[in-house]
């Protein structure tokens, strides 16, 4: 099998277990979704694609929303939003 189509598989394996979880907890919270979506997403491609792209998109994309919300919880939790 090939490294790449094993690594999506698992992706959208894991981008699924991970929804059906955290909807089965009742969480509603989209930051916990990301953060758990790009967890899942960069320990397997560093796992099973360890040479990377020069430009990995997808990962950049997760990387922002992560950041920002990650970000905006810091700042509910301060009281500053």
């Amino acid at each position: 099998m090939d490294r790449s189509y094993a690594a999506n598989t698992l992706t959208a394996l894991s981008v699924t277990v991970i929804t059906w979880a955290l909807w089965s907890l009742g969480e509603s919270r989209v930051d916990a979704y990301i953060a758990l979506y790009t967890l899942a997403y960069t320990v397997i491609k560093s796992l099973l694609e360890p040479r990377r792209k020069p430009l990995d998109i997808p990962w950049l994309i997760l990387l922002a929303m992560f950041t920002v919300a990650v970000s905006y919880r810091v700042l509910e939790v301060l009281g500053w939003i």
